[in-house]
């Protein structure tokens, strides 16, 4: 069906104002429609028009004749697609209904526009934009204060974001919050305070219909806000929940207002298994809807409790699955024999009482079979035949629900939610959809920054692979796929998921045929509830007491992961698609490789989202393999790099987010090309960042730019490298502050930084990261004033880690309270900490930190079902500290603990145009990056496979500094420190 032609909407208006010299241009989501003589302001006062999906063309034909009339520029949402979209209840609650924004040339006419947008536009529907004041209370104009063409500033942070010029000259963060907040100097351009304040209201305070008295905020969203009350009539607590007129609002005419009234009479028709409904109202446009509060925890938590919580690595009890199976069960047939279909049947729809009752929530999809309405989705519990049925229609009988019951069972055994990136066919396109549906209800921590690409030995020729075949075709050689495998259909994909965690958890062996015959693809043959009854009071509960556990506690694994041959494929096939996906140089891209909506933001040579990240693995990839397309793809990239080598408008020093990662990758590739020119560029602009810098930490901070300077040291032998190294670290030193027996790099309160004030333990933002670089400096310079404090950061992170049955663990912040924000991976958590811990052990002996860092990798291994893909916060990052640590301790199990992380990588593959593909932190798409995409993963199986050394840390620059102080060949440390025996 082809689009609704919104542009021809403005096209007619032109033409019909004589106005040809106009241009109109598209560009994402948006077409700009400029004046020709249009002002090139800074900032000021603009104009936001709101509309809903239905309102829009009028919306748009009357506010496009009085802003062509007045010669004003102008941009709108493109499409009803999109507008739909703005105005769903999953948008930016900030954002929400800014269909058309108009941008004043000054602010007299700002105010003539704003009375005539009013006029044109009174009476059409459209939400309230909670960022701006509205100019006349119920009306679509509202306006703001912000940037117009503002100033394109690359921030401490290393993206670049668009910011306003204060009357002293300093740039400033223009903010988007939801509440009007215009910057303190700009004068409000209308007399009185009309419309919401300026501040937004404070929850403890509000009463709302003179009865409930509001508590706190249980979540906020586009849609409104969900909030705890007392009943001041009855005393009891209960939950209130509010839909903002006009949001959400499909071509049907209803809105978030009608779900929840909706939802209201469902409440009454599953009373006894939903919520009591206590009342409804309407306040301010806006509908109410009251229910009595249900005690008890969401099911996605009481699932994620038994399994990270409990003493082994098996999951969910299997008599606890079961029997909350059985409670599953009947919940839904109740729903049925009511005559009707839930349709949203998920973990997060389901609160367990504290009596182990689970209780349906949130029912405003619930209705009768047949019933024409929207379409709902939750990725991963959609019945196959409702994925595929038009947006409005009729709904599905009972066996889609069932489908759904199904989806929940595969989450209970196994704690994840089955929601896969799908596999699309060869011919299909290889770029997945960009508009996600609801969240999918798992509670998983997404992308941060984490460490990247390489230090390996320059003068390396190209290498077999270790124990594996030299005879590959030229066409697996060149990358081509082989034999592409047939896409999978989701209930195939939920039957794979069952197989791999099954041979680590009890419950998931017991209940696979209850799940598979529930999601069978064909809505007939599907299990019935009655028979699912049947398969569970007839299934024998196993004594799974010491399953599978090792002598510390830590659950070994049953094998059902890939081959070597499958990891093979899987890196040659992921180093196909960057190449595929790289752009073509010559044609000047403003980034090589794509990334998601933050990346695309970001310097686009820098590690962490742009272009080095994605060469250092072309870098390892070309020295091990003998694919003759990667030496072509590292001359490119390289190439496009060095061009743009200091086109920033200034050098950051951070590894991840500066250019001390673009030089690292740069100059790896000069020597793999042996450029010895292109080598000298990337020693030049090493040479170039600042090693003194308010933001200690490794990601945007000084000591990424130190562990930089002590590989291009070993690199290239110049002192003056080490000697930046030095004094990067006596910076550090005298950045450090203590408290109660605690070293930390907090980043300055006053400095320009989203991360001003953090006092964090990680290794990307915090103590442990800032302790292996003053660890590397000290063992390089002989410094044992470095070493001792490295000591301390160790101490530090000894003292703070919290650790039980499921290992060792450590909050972001020293701030949060303890017990809370405990984190796992690289970024902020154990896989960080234990690779800054299994160094200093190296070094020093001292035995609690190897004995920790073992701690840590149990506690690494143990979610790996439950970690993103990604290097940062996920497996690819958690597999290099496994493998850093097998290296040390091969007695352990931790080669093989690596292999299960890339066993889940395996579970989570697609297959796009022929290719077995990893998928970014996201779980469902495929950008190149580093620390959040492909290349992480990528960088771990090649070394999975081949072996070698961490990528980006300066391993080689110290190691025969940690060989003299192993005192041997091998991977044992002295109980004495290295730097205590030379001052001695």
């Amino acid at each position: 069906m082809l689009p609704f032609p919104l542009k021809e909407i403005v096209r007619s208006v032109l033409a019909g104002l004589g106005q040809d010299a106009w241009s109109l241009t598209e560009t994402g989501g948006w077409c700009y429609v400029e004046a020709p003589d249009g002002p090139q302001r800074v900032q000021g006062w603009k104009l936001h028009v709101s509309a809903t999906a239905l309102s829009a063309p009028h919306v748009l034909h009357r506010a496009a004749e009085v802003l062509v009339a007045a010669g004003c520029t102008f941009k709108f949402a493109r499409s009803v697609e999109v507008i739909e979209e703005m105005t769903s209840s999953r948008y930016d609650r900030a954002q929400c209904g800014k269909v058309i924004t108009a941008y004043p040339r000054d602010d007299e006419r700002f105010r003539s526009l704003a009375a005539a947008l009013d006029t044109a536009t009174a009476g059409l529907p459209g939400p309230a934009i909670l960022s701006d004041r509205p100019y006349r209370k119920g009306g679509l104009v509202h306006y703001r204060y912000g940037a117009f063409r503002g100033r394109n500033t690359l921030t401490s942070e290393g993206s670049y974001e668009t910011r306003l010029e204060a009357p002293d000259g300093s740039l400033v963060t223009d903010h988007r919050k939801p509440w009007f907040s215009p910057p303190p100097w700009a004068e409000l351009p209308f007399e009185g305070e009309p419309g919401r304040t300026a501040k937004p209201a404070v929850p403890e305070a509000v009463l709302l219909d003179g009865r409930f008295e509001v508590r706190g905020a249980i979540r906020h969203s586009a849609r409104g806000g969900v909030y705890r009350a007392l009943d001041r009539k009855t005393g009891e607590d209960v939950v209130v929940k509010q839909a903002r007129a006009h949001v959400g609002g499909g071509l049907t005419g209803e809105d978030a207002r009608s779900l929840l009234r909706r939802e209201g009479r469902m409440l009454t028709l599953l009373d006894g298994i939903c919520p009591e409904l206590v009342h409804e109202f309407e306040q301010d446009g806006h509908a109410f809807l009251v229910e009595r509060l249900v005690p008890g925890t969401p099911l996605t938590q009481w699932v994620q409790e038994r399994i990270t919580e409990a003493g082994d690595d098996t999951g969910v009890d299997p008599a606890e699955a079961v029997a909350m199976s059985r409670a599953l069960v009947r919940l839904l047939e109740d729903v049925h024999d009511r005559g009707l279909v839930y349709q949203d049947f998920t973990p997060g729809n389901v609160m367990v009482t504290d009596e182990g009752r689970p209780v349906l929530i949130d029912p405003e999809w619930a209705v009768a079979p047949g019933t024409w309405m929207p379409r709902a989705m939750t990725p991963g519990f959609t019945a196959p035949e409702r994925v595929l049925a038009p947006s409005y229609g009729p709904a599905h009988g009972p066996e889609a629900d069932l489908y759904a019951l199904g989806a929940v069972l595969c989450y209970l055994v196994t704690g994840l939610a089955p929601s896969f990136a799908q596999d699309e066919p060869r011919e299909a396109a290889q770029d997945e959809p960009q508009d996600e549906p609801r969240e999918a209800a798992q509670d998983e921590p997404q992308d941060e920054p984490r460490e990247a690409a390489q230090d390996e030995p320059q003068d390396e020729p190209r290498e077999a692979a270790q124990d594996e075949p030299q005879d590959e075709s030229r066409e697996a050689a060149q990358g081509e796929p082989r034999d592409a495998p047939r896409p999978r259909t989701h209930p195939e994909r939920i039957r794979e998921l069952l197989a791999a965690v099954g041979g680590q958890r009890p419950a998931a062996r017991l209940l696979a045929p209850a799940v598979a015959g529930l999601t069978h693809e064909d809505p007939e043959r599907r299990w019935s509830a009655r028979r699912v009854r049947e398969f569970l009071s007839a299934t024998a509960i196993p004594d799974t007491a010491g399953e599978h556990a090792d002598a510390a506690g830590n659950t070994t694994r049953l094998p059902a992961g890939p081959d070597r041959d499958t990891w093979r494929r899987m890196t040659d096939d992921g180093l196909t698609r960057l190449l595929r996906d790289m752009a073509d140089p010559a044609t000047e891209p403003r980034r090589l490789w794509s990334a998601d909506a933050f990346g695309e933001q970001t310097d686009a040579c820098a590690l962490q989202h742009g272009a080095a990240g994605p060469l250092a693995v072309l870098v390892r990839a070309d020295r091990l393999l003998g694919r003759d397309d990667l030496r072509a793809g590292i001359e490119r990239a390289a190439g496009w790099i060095d061009a743009r080598r200091t086109s920033v408008p200034r050098l950051l020093p951070g590894l991840q987010f500066g250019r001390s990662g673009t030089a690292w990758a740069l100059h790896d590739a000069a020597v793999r090309l042996d450029d010895a020119q292109l080598a000298g560029r990337a020693a030049e602009l090493a040479l170039s960042v600042p090693v003194r810098w308010p933001n200690p930490d490794v990601c945007h901070g000084a000591a990424g730019a130190g562990l930089a300077q002590l590989h291009f040291w070993h690199a290239t032998g110049r002192a003056e490298f080490l000697e930046r190294a030095e004094d990067c670290a006596d910076g550090l030193a005298s950045a450090a502050q203590r408290t109660a027996g605690t070293v930390f790099w907090p980043v300055p309160e006053d400095f320009d930084s989203a991360l001003a004030g953090i006092r964090h333990l990680g290794f990307a933002h915090g103590v442990a990261g800032i302790g292996t670089f003053l660890l590397y400096a000290g063992l390089a310079t002989d410094r044992g004033d470095l070493l001792d404090l490295a000591v301390e950061a160790g101490d530090t992170l000894v003292a703070e880690a919290e650790r039980g049955p499921w290992g060792a663990r450590w909050r972001s912040d020293l701030t949060d309270p303890p017990g809370t924000g405990l984190q796992y991976h690289w970024c902020s958590g154990s896989s960080g900490v234990g690779t800054f811990l299994l160094r200093l052990w190296r070094a020093t002996g001292a035995e609690p930190y190897l004995r920790l860092s073992r701690e840590a990798a149990a506690a690494v291994h143990r979610v790996r079902w439950f970690s993103p893909s990604a290097a940062c916060h996920g497996i690819a990052g958690n597999g290099d500290f496994l493998l850093d640590l097998a290296a040390c301790a091969p007695d352990g199990p931790y080669r093989d603990w690596a292999e299960d992380l890339a066993a889940v990588l395996y579970a989570r593959h697609a297959v796009r145009d022929g290719l077995l593909l990893v998928p970014d932190g996201s779980g469902q798409s495929f950008h190149a990056d580093y620390q959040t995409g492909l290349s992480g993963p990528l960088d771990f199986l090649l070394r999975l496979g081949h072996g070698g050394p961490r990528s980006w840390l300066p391993d080689a620059a110290v190691a025969t500094r940690l060989q003299e102080a192993a005192g041997a060949d091998g991977p044992a440390a002295p109980t004495t420190p290295p730097h205590r025996r030379r001052s001695a």
